[in-house]
């Protein structure tokens, strides 16, 4: 087969990470029985399940529950979360999980009957195809504000996204889990000028999730819903709707060249820890992307209070780049952020090149 090798795709390259999330995948998968390992493992498709993904805490989750696993399959599990993620990345999963507890035990207080369902036990995971080889393959953890999911082709070229972490509370005691998040949205918006703010808040109240929601694929214009259904006091209308819009050829807020160096070099930091979520060499290609693109041409918008606690929300938008992050709900005490690839979200970019060219492959042998 032809592969893409010194084409546009070595923009997603990155053979090292994929060897070791394969070498990590085999062995997880390797270590349970057949029941369990029949729940793990679907078929590699474009779409279907391999695209559903959601941070709600469904009441029902397709895929293998880490609580149904023994400890010797929890620790392969979990080595196959952090061969995928950076270090910094998996604390901040691990602390997700941990946050559930806390979830669970003050839901008890005022809402008992859906208790059960804030439980780091019940995150999900499923592998898509096989791990290793040419083919593409992928697999994915959901569950409670986390998803991540992961796409190969060939195995070197690595899509990371939707790639979604978050938390409720935001913080309680010593977990908070997106605080670093949080702090680097506030330092930038506040660190504009005023022209610069008046360009980057779009409006004076956030919308109440993401303005992409959770869509299996970003089209050229989405809205936010009316209502995030957990919160359902707090609503926005249509006109503010389409005020929060994500345009992808139209993006909103103060451009990066409308920065100057140093703000500019915060906003890129901004995007650089981001992508610290991944594995450094995943989080490297990235950042090339962005800075191929120009980073001038980033554009940040913020939606909401720009002082710690009010509801707020902020965009950073790119030509391969789309980051939200919402404090929304609980008056400004439930978290959420998402990295995405408007191009290659679950491997499209990707698993296009890869079957463009071994279509040209059998062409040529014909």
């Amino acid at each position: 087969m032809t592969t893409t090798r010194g084409g546009p795709m070595e923009k997603y390259l990155a053979p090292e990470t994929a060897a070791r999330m394969a070498a990590a995948a085999a062995a997880f998968s390797g270590a349970l029985d057949e029941s369990q390992r029949y729940v793990l493992a679907n078929d590699f498709e474009l779409s279907g399940a391999r695209r559903e993904w959601s941070y709600l805490p469904e009441p029902e989750r397709g895929g293998l529950a880490i609580g149904s696993l023994t400890d010797p399959q929890r620790k392969l599990a979990h080595r196959l979360i952090a061969a995928s993620v950076s270090m910094p990345g998996y604390a901040k999963v691990v602390s997700i999980m941990a946050m559930e507890h806390v979830r669970r035990a003050l839901t008890l207080l005022d809402a008992p009957a859906i208790a059960h369902l804030f439980d780091p036990e019940r995150y999900c995971f499923r592998i898509f195809g096989t791990p290793g080889g040419a083919a593409p393959w992928g697999w994915q953890l959901a569950g409670h504000h986390v998803s991540l999911n992961f796409t190969v082709t060939e195995a070197r070229y690595l899509s990371p996204t939707p790639c979604m972490l978050g938390s409720v509370p935001a913080s309680y005691g010593t977990l908070a889990p997106l605080a670093d998040d949080e702090a680097r949205g506030y330092e930038f918006i506040n660190s504009l000028t005023g022209a610069q703010r008046a360009a980057a808040i779009i409006y004076h109240r956030p919308p109440p999730d993401f303005a992409t929601r959770m869509v299996p694929r970003i089209g050229p214009a989405e809205l936010p819903d009316h209502v995030f259904n957990p919160e359902p006091d707090y609503r926005i209308s249509d006109a503010e709707r389409s005020v929060l819009s994500y345009l992808r050829d139209g993006p909103k807020g103060v451009r990066g060249a409308d920065l100057d160096g140093r703000q500019l070099d915060a906003l890129v930091g901004l995007v650089a820890a981001f992508a610290g979520r991944l594995p450094d060499e995943v989080a490297a290609a990235e950042l090339a992307r962005v800075d191929a693109a120009g980073p001038e041409n980033l554009a940040f918008a913020w939606a909401g209070g720009t002082a710690p606690g009010e509801r707020h929300y902020y965009r950073v938008q790119g030509p391969d780049l789309l980051i939200e992050h919402d404090n929304t709900q609980g008056g400004g005490n439930h978290v959420h952020s998402v990295w995405r690839n408007p191009g290659n979200d679950f491997g499209d970019d990707i698993l296009a090149a890869h079957y463009r060219a071994e279509h040209s492959s059998v062409e040529k042998q014909r």
